[in-house]
């Protein structure tokens, strides 16, 4: 069902490099899916409790790209599936289970104009992946600008105070929660939404997102974005 209806709505081009190709996967060429491969040799840890599946490189930008701005939500569950298929299922094997996975929410004002959360998106493909569970235990109260050209400072004044808890009136009393998000650059959302759960909030908490993004090309990231999709 996947393969027919990309191939309607993209044809047989490659969605990470443009190119005619009949041997899509049915989203990538062989190259690209070789490009993919080893971009998932292992996951990014840019910080304590954080883990992020792939790099930001031109090719993992133009899929998230395609996740956020392009209403392909399947492609969360594509690079999801994609890399754990090449790393195997061991994926937080050092996390106590059951793994919650959070997902960093969607003010209702982007959730209007996108039709749905990425993030959640990413995090339902994770609980699948690894037998956890969605939990939707944050809000987010507030939305200011875009967090891709701000700065570390800026970022984390942009989020303070943006997400509030909504938690369930009895918490698990074993297991990790997993903050998930599509990119982590400085961590000012995802860290907001950590200190949203709050100080004595009883369970381990981590983060997980799709792409590492290094700080100082965030800005040459935003500008790509907005250049035509497929000029080189």
């Amino acid at each position: 069902m996947l393969e027919s209806w990309s191939s309607v709505v993209f044809g047989m081009e490659c969605l990470g490099c443009g190119c005619a190709s009949e041997s899509l996967d049915p989203w990538l060429c062989p190259d690209c899916q070789k490009s993919l491969a080893n971009l998932s040799k292992e996951p990014r840890c840019p910080a304590e409790d954080v883990v992020c599946l792939f790099p930001m490189e031109k090719l993992t930008r133009r899929l998230v790209h395609l996740l956020k701005y392009r209403a392909v939500p399947g492609m969360a569950s594509y690079l999801v599936r994609r890399f754990c298929g090449l790393r195997g299922q061991g994926l937080f094997s050092d996390f106590a289970r059951p793994l919650y996975f959070v997902p960093v929410p969607l003010h209702r004002a982007r959730f209007r104009e996108r039709g749905y959360n990425q993030a959640e998106m990413i995090a339902v493909a994770l609980a699948a992946q690894t037998g956890g569970r969605i939990c939707r235990w944050l809000r987010r109260s507030t939305f200011r600008v875009s967090q891709t050209k701000l700065s570390r400072g800026e970022r984390e004044r942009n989020v303070a105070g943006a997400f509030v808890p909504q938690l369930p009136s009895e918490l698990p009393e074993k297991g990790t929660v997993i903050v998930v998000d599509d990119v982590y650059t400085t961590g000012a959302t995802t860290g907001a939404c950590v200190d949203a759960l709050g100080k004595d909030f009883p369970l381990d908490v981590k983060v997980c997102t799709l792409l590492y993004d290094m700080p100082f090309s965030a800005t040459m990231d935003f500008v790509a974005d907005r250049q035509a999709f497929w000029t080189p």
